[in-house]
């Protein structure tokens, strides 16, 4: 079984998740899209099969979007999940956020490996123009399951590793940190529920021939 037809089917079951939500977001809207970006190992090799990468002058712009300043993350969701799931205080995060623009936007604002994009471009939505006040609006639930879709895609790819998706595209192995196996969901006892039923019909959901449940550990989408 390919775990990138998982890596594509949790995408795909996510785009049809958030269907029913009203997004202010749009074709060209791109305040979100920065050198920022954090994907795993997985989605690197998927997002690699998009035919805008073989394109020289996207690698030039991607390089040199390398070459200058950019978010090198130095923990992973599952690994800031398992010091709080044990009361742990986690190390504070020593990257930091850098201004500048996607690479992967075209000329009309537009992301050129849409179809491909990571989940942290997927997870980016506000119910509001976020050049009204710079920021994201979404329904408080929503980061839950956010934070739900990190924590599966880590997992997916636990033995992998996670970074700036510069430095994964480039092949830059000493940005690179190792992926954590899953320890647990971080959700309130009023999300249980919902959270409940969402991940039941998400084990459920095919990859093939088989199921997403296929994927991951037996305990995974059943909450305690």
């Amino acid at each position: 079984m390919a775990t990138v037809d998982a890596l594509k089917a949790l995408y795909d079951f996510y785009d049809r998740f958030i269907h029913s939500f009203s997004f202010a977001c749009g074709p060209g809207c791109s305040t979100c899209c920065s050198v920022n970006v954090v994907i795993t190992s997985l989605e690197a090799d998927y997002l690699g099969q998009h035919p805008a990468l073989s394109d020289r002058q996207v690698q030039r712009q991607i390089n040199a979007a390398l070459r200058r300043s950019h978010f090198i993350p130095t923990m992973t969701t599952n690994r800031l999940a398992r010091f709080c799931l044990h009361r742990q205080e986690p190390p504070e995060e020593q990257g930091t956020h850098a201004p500048g623009q996607c690479p992967l936007l075209g000329r009309d604002g537009c992301c050129l490996v849409y179809e491909n994009r990571p989940f942290s471009c997927r997870a980016m939505s506000s119910e509001q123009k976020c050049q009204d006040d710079g920021e994201a609006v979404m329904p408080p639930f929503l980061y839950t399951i956010n934070l739900v879709f990190y924590q599966l895609i880590e997992q997916l790819d636990s033995k992998g590793t996670s970074g700036n998706m510069l430095d994964m595209l480039a092949g830059n192995n000493g940005n690179r940190i190792d992926n954590t196996p899953f320890p647990g969901f971080l959700i309130t006892d009023t999300e249980k529920a919902p959270l409940q039923r969402l991940l039941t019909t998400m084990k459920n959901y095919r990859v093939n021939k088989s199921h997403l449940a296929d994927f991951f550990p037996s305990q995974t989408f059943q909450l305690e």
